[in-house]
């Protein structure tokens, strides 16, 4: 149930349905235009064999002969000929081999007096009463130039809609029509006519009149109607044949274009399946899984580029959680491991030496304080990160900045040699004390990164729209696998400095104050020594203040002083 529910056989079905519809529409559309292809080929036939084709000015064919000879002449073998005068009354019949119920077929009455008066040829499909086959019905005009013609009572018959052809010439090549001089004359035998209507036939001994060059009869209107009937059984069988013929090379097309869509779906959703494997794998624990699909363009290569950009960086967010857990653990258990011993040793009576009891607590004073740091850090650092902390941005210069900086370096390092470069005015737009703690967390670390009586250099010069500030200092170089993670949570790169003085958070913060004023951090580290180098976007002129990054500004908390 699970595989008959699935996307593919869905796809699959949506096709079968598709296709089924498109081949059942070109079925009947076929089936439609070679119907109306064979019944129109049989008025033609039938119209050509009788004769009762109009000359060339539109006048009705006409004769001489009685209704009896002009119906036993007209038609061919199996063609009912029955001639009717304009109420559909019957002057004469003749079977040719036809069934009964094709002699007997009628139209409405008033399509027989539309014949007459509008001089055109009439066609219709009836349907057998006995067996309910088709019967074509073709009524044509004729006139009959002799009075003495019998008018016998009407039979009742079936009705149909007829189809009706507009009034006009039809136009025949001379001598194609059966005595179409005059009128119809001998040429309603089986005999052919010229165009002076001079036909020969067996069938029948009437004499047609003078016609002229062209064969055209004089303008009389008709008075009586032609009508020839033949069953459509044959027509019917080869349709039905037809119809059989293209249902099987129909069913045969939709089957295989059914397994040639349900391969093309199976191959396009094979890489969606393979996402959908990997993902159940990630959501098991594995983060290692990969979808790796094939470089490309369309939208299944985009979605498995952004699906592995997705894991890379939730397996990356979660090895960063795993790590900061364990080092916030490790931080905060030294300083918690310290005030416990402080306080087992004033249990067991320190406090009854003042002096004793005045250290312990002194020390008890600076772990709170270091937890007190260190959670501030920390709650900085994510709302930094997460794009929030209230920042106050404002116009500042960073060289009068690197100024008081390098004050603070000679306060911090008596002993190295502090130097300050600026390039002219350096204006940019920030939260001035934000900025401060940031380079100074460079500052010192570079102080205590540079040997004694080393040189730390505070720098800072434009570069096109950017404002750079550069924190240099002499001593060892960082090695390249710690260079790439100097600015993640609690990493230390020097491993000797104790753990109690920093919990390797400043860099991290640097990082994520600079980011969040619209700027970059990076580090190099070379035999010569080691610079941080901050950029930040100038400020334009006139700018009192400018958006930071855009979190930053739709998230900044207030509660943060």
């Amino acid at each position: 149930m699970r595989r008959a529910g699935s996307l593919r056989w869905r796809l699959g079905l949506v096709y079968a349905l598709v296709l089924a519809a498109a081949l059942a529409g070109v079925l009947v559309l076929v089936n439609v235009l070679v119907e109306r292809a064979l019944i129109d080929n049989t008025i033609a036939r039938l119209e050509i064999e009788a004769g009762l084709i109009a000359d060339s000015a539109g006048n009705a064919p006409s004769t001489t002969l009685p209704a009896p000879d002009v119906a036993r002449i007209l038609g061919g073998q199996q063609t009912a000929v029955v001639i009717l005068d304009r109420s559909g009354a019957e002057l004469a019949a003749q079977a040719n081999g036809a069934s009964a119920d094709v002699v007997d077929a009628r139209l409405d009455a008033a399509v027989y007096a539309s014949v007459l008066d509008g001089n055109r040829v009439v066609d219709a499909v009836l349907f057998s009463v006995a067996d309910g086959s088709r019967i074509l019905i073709v009524a044509a005009p004729i006139r009959f130039t002799t009075a003495d013609t019998p008018t016998p009572e009407p039979k009742a018959s079936p009705t149909a809609r007829p189809t009706v052809r507009p009034p006009g010439p039809r136009e025949t090549p001379p001598g194609l029509g059966r005595g179409q001089g005059q009128g119809l004359g001998r040429g309603l035998g089986q005999g052919r006519g010229n165009s002076q209507g001079a036909g020969n036939g067996t069938g029948g001994t009437g004499t047609g009149g003078t016609g002229t060059a062209n064969g055209q009869a004089p303008a009389e209107p008709p008075n009586a109607i032609a009508q020839l009937g033949v069953s459509l059984a044959d027509v019917d069988a080869a349709l039905a044949n037809l119809r059989s013929t293209l249902l099987s090379i129909g069913v045969v097309a939709l089957l295989v274009a059914l397994a040639i869509s349900f391969l093309v779906t199976t191959l396009g959703l094979r890489p969606l399946s393979r996402v959908a494997a990997v993902a159940d794998r990630v959501a098991a624990g594995d983060l290692s899984a990969r979808a790796r699909l094939p470089s490309g363009a369309d939208e299944i290569g985009r979605l498995g580029r952004a699906f592995d950009r997705m894991i890379d960086r939730l397996e990356g967010a979660f090895a960063a959680q795993r790590q900061f857990a364990a080092d916030a653990s490790h931080e905060l258990r030294s300083p918690l491991t310290v005030l416990g011993g402080y306080v087992d040793v004033l249990a067991r009576g320190a406090h009854e030496a003042p002096e004793a009891a005045g250290r312990i607590l002194g020390s008890m004073r600076r772990e709170i304080d270091r937890l007190s740091r260190l959670a501030a850090d920390l709650l900085l650092l994510t709302q930094l990160e997460a794009g929030g902390g209230r920042l106050a941005p404002e116009r500042l210069d960073v060289g009068e900045l690197l100024i008081d900086l390098a004050d603070a370096a000679r306060v911090m390092g008596d002993d190295r040699r502090v130097a300050v470069e600026r390039d002219g005015p350096l204006p940019v737009v920030a939260d001035r004390d934000r900025l401060t703690q940031a380079l100074l967390n460079l500052v010192d670390n570079a102080v205590r990164h540079a040997p004694e009586a080393g040189l730390v250099r505070l720098s800072g010069r434009r570069d096109g729209r950017t404002v750079v500030a550069e924190v240099y200092n002499e001593g060892l170089p960082i090695p390249p696998e710690d260079l790439a993670r100097l600015f993640d949570r609690f990493y230390r790169a020097d491993r000797s400095v104790e753990p109690g003085r920093h919990a390797g958070l400043g860099l991290a913060i640097v990082k994520a104050i600079v980011e969040a004023s619209g700027g970059t951090v990076s580090a190099a580290s070379d035999a010569s020594g080691t610079r941080f180098v901050v950029r930040l976007p100038l400020a334009p002129t006139g700018a009192s203040q400018h958006p930071l990054s855009g979190a930053t500004a739709a998230l900044q908390d207030r509660r943060l002083p």
